[in-house]
């Protein structure tokens, strides 16, 4: 097996690799419940950077943001997490992509007060995100990368 050399990586493959080096593996197990009513489990990989978590799909040219949780509501932690999020996209100039979505996390389910869908959209925005409305529960969401100065 040959292992690349950093010039030879794509800025998607460093991004991934820096993101990898600054957060800790978080699995969570999800349960579902097939149209047969059946439970099912599976592990979702997400990744702990401070008291927040991400599951991230590195796609061709973007990183979407698959789910996105705090581990402490009100504590920040989720504020780091996106601005540490931007400022690989930024350095890499890669897009971040996903779907601001209010969802009832897995257990263990932090204490205190989750954001309403309203509240997330408020949040992304004031973070630099653009937001588009698909319907009452989800909008698309996405960041572009600041282009350097030279």
């Amino acid at each position: 097996m040959t292992v690349a050399n950093n010039d030879e990586m794509t800025p998607l493959q460093r991004a991934r690799d820096e993101w990898e080096a600054n957060t800790t593996p978080h699995p969570k197990i999800h349960r579902i419940i097939s149209e047969y009513r059946e439970e099912e489990f599976h592990k979702h990989e997400f990744r702990q950077f401070g008291q927040a978590i991400a599951l991230l799909d590195w796609d061709k040219d973007r990183i979407v943001i698959t789910k996105f949780e705090t581990l402490q509501p009100g504590g920040s932690g989720a504020t780091r997490l996106i601005e540490f999020l931007k400022t690989l996209a930024d350095k890499y100039q890669i897009p971040l992509w996903g779907h601001a979505r209010k969802y009832d996390p897995d257990p263990p389910t932090p204490k205190g007060h989750l954001l309403t869908k309203d509240e997330l959209d408020i949040f992304y925005k004031k973070r630099g995100f653009e937001l588009c409305p698909i319907d009452a529960n989800t909008s698309d969401m996405w960041y572009i990368p600041k282009i350097p100065v030279k």
